[in-house]
């Protein structure tokens, strides 16, 4: 066939064949782009439930962790009021005043009434111009924020003066999405509670504005020489100015400042004045003030108070009242417990303990204070120095055995001369030696029925460390069989760690932590060397890592004293605000934790009151049953007497700041030091006998 014939033929096809291809080729887009919307819409449908999943996840976690820690109360805070200590007196069962507080700050509250409006202008104007409006959270200035933060800029910015006053209360900085939400939550929950003014006015009376102000009322004096009622429009935008960075802001400062941006060097007070007119052109522009009191303003020349004289202003009046041990550890622990309990920072909470008219009742017995201030504050009850020139130190606590509270303290020895500085009675923590024994392996050895006093356990030595038989006694010799109580009342090492070894290091660790409540060290690396707590030498001997505090110890051994029960030891029972409603009601937290019969045990195998042999006789004074433990760390350089008797546990420490050896001719200072103390506290107190359980469970 030639061409032309299949060129014919190619021309005769049938036209439907045409049509056909057309149809299969429509029909192939059509599946494509059927293809294409649903793989579209996959994605789409995907990207919905990941939102939906992640909205969920994200309500679920605001509700059970940011909405839980939502709440902050203000209280009635007004740091122009003294609060007040009380202590119950023991002949009368009332409340005496046993000292007042007063704040150190710069700081004075003042009402809002008595804060200019052009001041309270200014701070709104310049930090949060739609104060009034807003439920505590600027919602465009947030949502900015936020989309900075997703551009990589600041997210600390948005924050309305709720949110800054919430700040400056809980002490919160960290730059972090979980603080801002919860900064957010804080604000909304907070403005249900507060109002406007009342906002307004904390927020007035405490942001920091330089030179050592904390609020309005010490600045205005501090700055201008003048009440902060007095002062100009031109003087309070001034004094705003310096809230957004007191260094750079600070007109009595002597700095000069390079611009970063531009190198302009520049003085703070000529930022200072650069800031006061775009304060008082934002309170123009928001309708506060009239353009020609703004043109008055700007114009005017500000005069600042160079002289240092803060004329009338109460804020600098500091008090030289040193207040005492027991009266520091009363306002640590309060502080700490409104921290904890409110979420204030400890510079709020600590204005609301020294000028927020607090009435704190407090645990303190004014006699056996009395008995422990007689000893303690007569530094020649100790008087050695060390070859390097150290000052011999102690320190003693002492707990009531029928409340568990403190009663009474001394953190150092001699006239103390400062306030809320080291008290070694709570703030030293030191190797409690032989003192150790009854609580981490008598106690529990009794208590698992491995022991009894007349468990007959060998004198020598455990094994060998070294090449040398470990451990040694102090007396340097082994005596063969012995009694658990002779080996108790000897201080006989080799004993105490075969006994530890039938209870087990890891029990008598949980043993003392979670009975005795005496926090133990599990595991710590320093400088490349793990320590810890759980072995035969800490436990037995008393090596501890970091040591413990007379207060613990008293509280651990007050407990053989009252038959297995542990009561946690507190200073203060209650605090109420300047209206009389409860901030902390500080109960009794009980649990007993041994036998009457295991601790019946202990108190027998601890007497001293006559006992030959026992190491802690140096204690013993007459007329008054008192049972007790020493403790005498290597090379002597901590020493310990824990004692107590029906009425009252005591322990007390004695050693050098800088761990050095004690002179073995000083003997232990412990004993002697709980004996004065506790003869005199006894003196009128009737003879009365340990409390002994019924003979059925005894072993004889």
């Amino acid at each position: 066939m030639d061409r032309r014939d299949t060129h014919a033929s190619a021309d005769r096809r049938d036209p439907r064949d045409a049509r056909d291809r057309r149809g299969a080729s429509s029909k192939r887009k059509r599946k494509n782009h059927g293809r294409g919307f649903k793989a579209v819409m996959t994605v789409v449908l995907i990207l919905v439930i990941t939102m939906v999943m992640l909205l969920c996840m994200a309500a679920i976690y605001i509700k059970n962790v940011i909405i839980p820690e939502a709440s902050l109360e203000m209280a009635d805070f007004n740091p122009n009021l003294t609060s007040t200590m009380y202590y119950k007196d023991p002949d009368t069962g009332n409340y005496e005043v046993m000292q007042t507080l007063y704040g150190s700050e710069n700081r004075v509250w003042v009402d809002l009434s008595e804060i200019p409006k052009n001041l309270q202008n200014a701070a709104v104007a310049i930090e949060d111009k739609r104060f009034y409006d807003h439920n505590g959270v600027d919602w465009v200035r947030t949502a900015k924020a936020i989309l900075l933060m997703f551009t990589g800029g600041d997210i600390q910015g948005g924050s309305t003066i709720t949110q800054q006053l919430i700040k400056n209360m809980t002490d919160d900085d960290e730059v972090t999405v979980k603080r801002k939400v919860m900064e957010i939550f804080r604000a909304l929950e907070f403005e249900k509670n507060y109002s406007k003014e009342e906002i307004l006015e904390a927020y007035l009376n405490y942001i920091y504005l330089g030179q050592g102000c904390n609020g309005v009322y010490t600045a205005a004096y501090t700055y201008f020489g003048k009440h902060v009622s007095e002062l100009s429009l031109a003087e309070c935008a001034s004094l705003i100015a310096i809230t957004n960075n007191p260094s750079k802001y600070d007109p009595l400062s002597k700095r000069e400042i390079t611009d970063a941006e531009t190198g302009e060097t520049k003085t703070t007070a000529q930022y200072n004045k650069e800031r006061q007119e775009l304060i008082l052109q934002a309170m123009l522009e928001q309708g506060m003030i009239s353009q020609e009191e703004y043109d008055q303003a700007v114009a005017e020349e500000l005069v600042f108070n160079t002289s240092g004289d803060d004329g009338e202003s109460e804020s600098t009046q500091t008090t030289s009242t040193v207040y005492s041990w027991y009266e520091d550890q009363v306002i640590n622990d309060v502080i700490d417990d409104l921290v904890a309990t409110y979420g204030w920072s400890e510079t709020y909470a600590q204005d609301m303990v020294f000028s927020g008219g607090l009435e704190i009742y407090t645990c303190m017995n004014p006699d056996v204070q009395a008995a422990v201030d007689s000893v303690y504050q007569d530094q020649s009850n100790l008087n050695y120095t060390s070859s390097s020139g150290q000052q011999l130190q102690s320190a003693i606590t002492i707990v009531d055995n029928s409340t568990g509270e403190v009663v009474a303290m001394a953190g150092g020895m001699g006239e103390k001369t400062v306030s809320r500085g080291l008290n070694r009675a709570t703030g030293s923590l030191r190797p409690p030696g032989s003192s150790i024994k009854p609580l981490s392996v008598y106690a529990p050895a009794i208590e698992l029925n491995l022991v009894t006093p007349l468990t007959v356990v060998e004198d020598s030595p455990h094994s060998q460390v070294d090449g040398r038989d470990w451990p040694v006694n102090a007396i340097g010799v082994y005596k063969g069989d012995m009694t658990v109580s002779q080996a108790v009342k000897e201080s006989t090492n080799t004993v105490a760690v075969k006994v530890l070894d039938m209870v087990g290091a890891e029990t008598s660790f949980n043993f003392m932590q979670d009975k005795f409540h005496i926090e133990l060290v599990r595991s710590l690396t320093k400088n490349n060397t793990t320590y810890t707590d759980i072995n035969l030498a800490s436990l037995a001997l008393g090596g501890l890592t970091q040591g413990v505090s007379t207060y613990d110890m008293a509280a651990a051994y007050s407990t053989f004293a009252r038959q297995g029960t542990y009561i946690a030891p507190k200073t203060y029972t209650m605090v109420t605000d300047n209206n009389g409603q409860v901030l902390l009601r500080n109960e009794s937290e009980e649990e007993t934790i041994l036998a009457e019969r295991t601790t019946y045990y202990i108190t027998e195998m601890q007497v001293v009151t006559g006992g030959s042999g026992a190491t802690g006789k140096a204690a013993n004074f007459s007329g008054q049953e008192i049972a007790g433990k020493t403790g005498t760390t290597t090379s002597r350089r901590d020493l310990w007497f824990v004692g107590y008797t029906p009425y009252y546990t005591a322990a007390v420490w004695t050693g050098y700041d800088q761990q050095e050896r004690l002179s073995s001719s000083l003997g232990n200072p412990s004993t002697g030091l709980w004996r004065q103390v506790m003869s005199a506290v006894h003196q009128n107190l009737a003879y009365k006998d340990f409390t002994q359980p019924d003979s059925s469970n005894l072993r004889t």
